[in-house]
């Protein structure tokens, strides 16, 4: 009886792990007006030939395409607006991300504002030079960092789920230890 449960137990947790780890994540970015970005797996691998879909603020399909062999992507859309990137592995797993439109940079101003003298100020074409310098700085540096959060918000969460489990089985020994005891007559 007890051999029976043990192996029971087992093939549940046996068959539990891989499902828990086979979360899809997307990570996408601006840079240079260019959206870019891959889908991931948690516990790793990425899905290759993953359907892509990038829609506007109105909900309209702008862009559609698969994900490469490493499961990337990149796409440059005709202006900034609010984009949602949408990937679906096609096996039941989909994952999506909103970029706002202030992710794409600002624009320059070509006005100043009241009160100000314009007589030493930067012609606005280097104004918008100098910004889009900044803003592509920024990005290269940025980049590296919002990855790693992403990866790590789903191994903290792949973490959460192993400890789970053995939190169960831990609990699943304890009952059948007690049992065990209760069936000997030991106090």
């Amino acid at each position: 009886m007890m051999r029976r449960l043990l192996i029971a137990c087992a093939m549940v947790v046996a068959a539990a792990s891989p499902a828990a780890a086979h979360r899809l994540k997307l990570f996408a970015t601006v840079e240079d007006g260019t959206i870019s970005g891959y889908a991931f797996f948690i516990g790793g691998g990425r899905p290759q030939g993953a359907a892509l879909v990038i829609r506007g603020s109105a909900g309209t399909e702008l862009y559609r395409t698969d994900t490469d062999a490493e499961g990337r992507f990149a796409w440059k859309p005709a202006g900034p607006d609010r984009f949602t990137v949408v990937v679906d592995s096609r096996d039941g797993h989909i994952a999506e991300v909103v970029l706002d439109a202030d992710r794409f940079g600002g624009q320059a101003t070509l006005t100043a504002p009241a009160g100000t003298s314009t007589g030493t100020a930067a012609p606005p074409a280097e104004t918008a030079a100098i910004e889009a310098a900044v803003d592509r700085a920024v990005a290269r540096q940025v980049r590296p960092l919002l990855e790693a959060y992403d990866e790590a918000e789903g191994r903290i969460r792949f973490n959460d789920v192993m400890g789970g489990i053995g939190m169960i089985i831990g609990l699943a020994g304890m009952a059948l230890w007690a049992s065990a005891r209760r069936g000997r007559g030991d106090k």
